[in-house]
């Protein structure tokens, strides 16, 4: 059998799922549902075929490399457990796309006709998948993917709906809970695999006696119990289920029958073998099981809607789940293989009847409902056997899973209270479910009920939304009968969970014992309680739905409410002030400093002798160079005029840049160089943006405010004063301890300097580092600065426009005599001359700009500074001709298209050596390979292709910034 297979149901669902979203509007839904149903149904047909096999206690895996770096495959495994899940997935996907298709017809649950129902097909489908890949992962990251996967295409399915506040709020609801509870199983497998020195969950299992005996257990046990006990619902954090009905009854059909709340269970289980068979395994699943399914039996009585007492029987069951697999008993795993499919069966058909129910009468309250039975008598026959089955009674799949779990209960004779509290639960909760199940098919069908408009719609439907929950409850009763194939399923589920062979029976008659006798008390308790409903759990006549008690909802809301306090806190710091944000950074990183102790500076640092390897002319030049930067920053702190400030800071810069060069470090000093101009650029364009109110400082002030102004900018340039001083303190310690501690042998250089020239053909070392060797982290570094573009544009465009709004209506504008010679950004036309210098400048600019992209892998230079090197140019257009003027001149600047190609261009370059039979980002030179007759030094590769993108990414983001700076004022 080719094993690959395994992964073909996973893309037939995900193709529907694209049909479906391509024929939206183009078939009607009952079509859809046909057609799409295919691929659920071939998906249990490819199962099928796998069950002899796994019956026979043979298991199957598939495996692709994904990224081999990490040790990383997409993996499959199919073994009884993930068989098991997988058929019930599929199978009951089938029945719900079929039944998903009549029940969007028009004057569906919504009261008319849908529109955008293809968006349902496509989202139940994508949830199948992911469900899908969750049951038959492999290993641990792949099974991670599919759980998030289920987590956000529930979130979909249950915001159907989207006008609805209520699924909106449920819609969240469940993704935060279900959200959070993924981030702790994160944590946890990743700590798993950690210890287990492996991802694939065959080998995590079979070191289960390693992972049990590890100090990290507890905290392992813990982060994967929450995330699986957020995502089946357990107590206390099982109020996201109720709210969640708010989506389609289809989509809650699926989600509670077989797919999302099931997840955990799945999960706990797989991972019995492994984490499993401890004391703190058997009290945490235990003690969470047991108060789930209790609570969930209790509440789900006191609920008018029915979808919401179903939903609290979910919980129950889920509970009832939980805690079978905290038991290190066989008979425990025995009843979690029935109870699943048991649960699956019955529940699926309930909640397709109820959405059958809404269909025709138009509403699911209980009060409004009764004497369905004679209206519907095709619905209730189905409504008997699935809610009989749920109760409990014989001769139904849901008695053996309710004696299996009654059965399991006596076997605790090592704990004592356990073995008393446990067969409590155990009755109590039956005969609350069957009380359940009675109201469900009682009240509604047979109830008399008054005459009301409900009751007059009602009628059976048509055969396309019966055929499934008939189907299902049929199974109800007819896997009660002894197969073998189903029983050697079971078995070989069992066992994978369990991690030894379990025995698995489906005879219904085993004779007088104590699992029956508990089992005849939850029916005799449960009709009791049905009897006295209207005593003990009375309905409000007013029609609604009857929410969970607020208590339940409390941790989720404390959590909301701490986020809500944090955010306040957060925004009392984040306030926007660019000078509170660099004051916490820098105080912060002294603050860890001097914490951590980190600072120790060795008295041998050779630059503390002021030794200067070079002649003595070199070093008047190095001691020039740093007077200039000291001078030019002291001028920049203290100079007023705001222009001569940042000129300061210019000068300051570039005499750093001669610094640089005299390492020598040519490409880092014509780097900083051009930086440091365009950086000048940018600010004196933005003086002519800055209010002046924020550029006058104190001048303002007069008489009293003025002293008091004094006073506070005199407290404020101390403070201001201080914190430059332990900056520059710890500054200067992290330079003088990197500089005296780091090894003073390079281990990369001599690497870099031997294979630069025969791996990638540079003669200049920088440029084969920063497009070869680590070609993937620039990639990323042009897309981040792409992306700084764009933020600063989107914030000054966004400034821009609230200033807009404030001023008069063009309108009420005044017009004023302008004065002749206005023009551009500096307001006055400048002369012949600068135009024509600007007409020189740009494409001299693109000449040199090409020269260094061209020649940028033998000769210093690259992408990089091209890119500035043209931005100065569109820069010197901008001041010289205005904004208009300058658009309207170069049509070519577009922004965001030079920053989409240049990401373009990247990729293109990345990927061309793949496809030409080399390694992605491998350098290819395709001058080379053409013959071309390229002059010595200039190289047209896939270098070049990344200096390119580089050079138009920079264009396009400094266009960005220009633009906005450059935009002129509408007063």
């Amino acid at each position: 059998m080719n094993e690959s297979i395994l992964a073909v149901p996973i893309g037939l669902c995900l193709a529907a799922s694209l049909l479906a979203a391509l024929l939206r509007g183009r078939a009607s839904n009952v079509a859809l549902g046909w057609l799409l149903t295919g691929a659920p149904l071939a998906s249990f047909i490819i199962f099928a075929t796998f069950l002899p096999a796994v019956a026979a206690d043979g298991a199957i895996d598939a495996a692709w490399d994904w990224i081999p770096a990490l040790g990383l495959r997409f993996s499959l495994y199919m073994d009884g457990l993930g068989l098991l899940f997988a058929l019930l997935v599929s199978g009951i996907g089938a029945v719900v796309v079929v039944y998903a298709g009549y029940y969007f017809a028009p004057h569906g649950d919504s009261g008319g006709a849908h529109h955008n129902d293809a968006r349902f097909f496509a989202y139940i489908l994508l949830f199948m998948a992911s469900m899908l890949g969750l049951v038959i992962a492999g290993d641990i990251v792949t099974l991670f993917v599919f759980w998030e996967g289920t987590s956000i295409v529930s979130f979909l399915l249950v915001a159907y709906k989207t006008k609805d506040a209520a699924a909106r709020a449920g819609a969240f609801k469940a993704l935060f809970v279900t959200g959070g509870g993924g981030v702790a199983l994160l944590a946890g497998l990743v700590l798993i695999s950690t210890v287990a020195g492996s991802t694939d969950l065959g080998k995590i299992i079979a070191q289960g006696d390693a992972l049990r005996a590890h100090e990290l257990y507890g905290v392992m046990l813990g982060l994967v119990a929450l995330g699986a006990f957020t995502k089946s619902a357990q107590f206390p954090a099982h109020s996201w289920l109720p709210d969640a009905m708010s989506a389609p009854t289809p989509a809650s059909a699926y989600l509670h029958s077989a797919t999302m709340v099931k997840a955990g269970i799945y999960l706990m289980a797989r991972l019995y073998p492994a984490l499993g068979g401890t004391e703190a395994w058997f009290w945490l699943l235990t003690v969470t099981g047991a108060i789930t399914m209790l609570l969930g039996a209790y509440l789900g009585l006191r609920q008018n809607d029915l979808k919401a007492l179903l939903a609290y029987s979910t919980i129950s069951q889920l509970g009832a789940l939980m805690l079978l697999i905290g038991q290190p008993v066989d008979e425990a795993f025995k009843a979690l293989v029935i109870g699943v499919l048991a649960h699956a069966l019955y529940k699926g058909a309930l909640f397709l009847v109820t959405g059958i129910i809404d269909h025709s009468t138009g509403t699911r309250d209980l009060r409004a409902l009764g004497g369905l039975g004679k209206a519907m008598p095709i619905t209730f026959g189905i409504a008997i056997v699935a809610g009989l089955s749920m109760g409990g009674l014989p001769p139904l799949l849901g008695f053996l899973a309710k004696e299996t779990l009654l059965a399991t209960t006596l076997h605790h004779e090592l704990h004592g209270v356990i073995a008393l509290l446990l067969p409590v639960v155990g009755v109590l909760t039956g005969a609350l479910m069957l009380s359940q199940a009675l109201i469900f098919v009682v009240d509604a069908f047979r109830t008399p009920a008054a005459e009301t408009n409900a009751l007059a719609q009602a009628h059976d439907p048509a055969l396309g939304l019966w055929i499934g929950p008939a189907l299902l409850a049929a199974l109800s009763l007819l896997l009660v009968i002894p197969l073998q194939l189903p029983t050697d399923l079971l078995a070989a589920a069992a066992k994978a969970a369990f991690g030894e062979k379990v025995k698995v029976s489906l005879a219904l008659w085993t004779g007088f014992n104590a699992p029956l006798m508990l089992s005849a008390l939850a029916i005799t308790l449960g009709i009791v309680l049905f009897a006295l409903r209207a005593r003990l759990f009375p309905r409000s006549p007013a029609q609604g739905l009857t929410r969970h008690p607020a208590l339940f909802d409390m941790p989720f809301r404390g959590v909301l409410s701490g986020l809500d306090k944090a955010a306040w806190l957060a925004t009392r710091v984040q306030n926007g002030s660019v000078r509170r944000y660099l004051s916490i950074m820098l105080v912060g990183v002294a603050a860890l400093f001097a914490w951590f102790g980190a600072l120790q500076v060795s008295p041998s640092l050779p630059m503390l002798r002021f030794e200067f390897p070079d002649n003595p002319a070199t070093s008047l030049v190095r001691i020039f160079a740093l007077a200039l930067v000291l001078g030019a920053s002291v001028v920049s702190v203290i100079q007023r005029n705001d222009l001569f400030a940042i000129l300061a800071l210019g000068a300051s810069g570039l005499a750093m840049a001669m610094l640089i060069a005299l390492e020598p470090s040519p490409d880092v000093a014509l780097v900083q160089i051009i930086v440091d101009i365009l950086t000048t650029v940018v600010l004196v364009l933005a003086l002519g943006k800055m209010p002046r109110v924020a550029r006058a400082g104190d001048k303002r002030a007069t008489g009293r405010r003025r002293s008091i102004g004094l006073r506070l900018n005199s407290l404020s340039s101390a403070k201001d004063a201080a914190l430059a001083i332990v900056a520059g303190l710890t500054m200067t310690m992290i330079c003088l301890t990197a500089l005296s501690t780091r090894p003073r042998t390079s281990v990369v250089t001599p690497y870099y300097e031997a294979n630069s020239k025969p791996l990638t053909g540079a003669a200049d070392i920088v440029g084969a580092i920063v497009v070869d060797f680590r070609g993937f982290d620039t990639m990323i570094e042009i897309t981040v600065f792409s992306m700084a573009g764009i933020g600063v544009y989107t914030l000054l465009q966004h400034a821009r426009k609230q200033h807009d709004a404030h001023l008069p209506a063009p309108e009420m504008v005044v017009a004023q005599p302008l004065p002749e010679r206005i023009a551009g950004i500096g307001g006055w036309r400048t002369s012949s001359f600068v135009h024509a210098l600007a007409y020189v400048v740009l494409p001299l600019a693109f000449i040199v700009g090409i020269i260094h992209m061209l020649y940028g892998h033998d000769q210093p230079g690259d992408g990089f500074t091209a890119g500035v090197i043209i931005s100065l140019a569109i820069a010197f257009w901008y001041v010289t001709f205005g904004y208009d003027a300058t658009r309207q001149r170069l049509p070519w600047l577009r922004p965001h298209v030079l920053i989409g190609t240049g990401i373009l261009t990247v990729m293109g370059g990345s990927i061309a050596p793949a496809v030409m039979g080399g390694a992605f980002f491998a350098p290819v030179d395709f001058g080379q390979r053409l013959g071309l007759p390229l002059p010595d030094g200039v190289f047209l590769s896939t270098s070049t292709m990344f200096e390119l993108a580089i050079c138009l990414a920079v264009m396009g983001a400094a266009s960005y910034i220009l633009d906005s700076f450059g935009h002129p004022e509408r007063s």
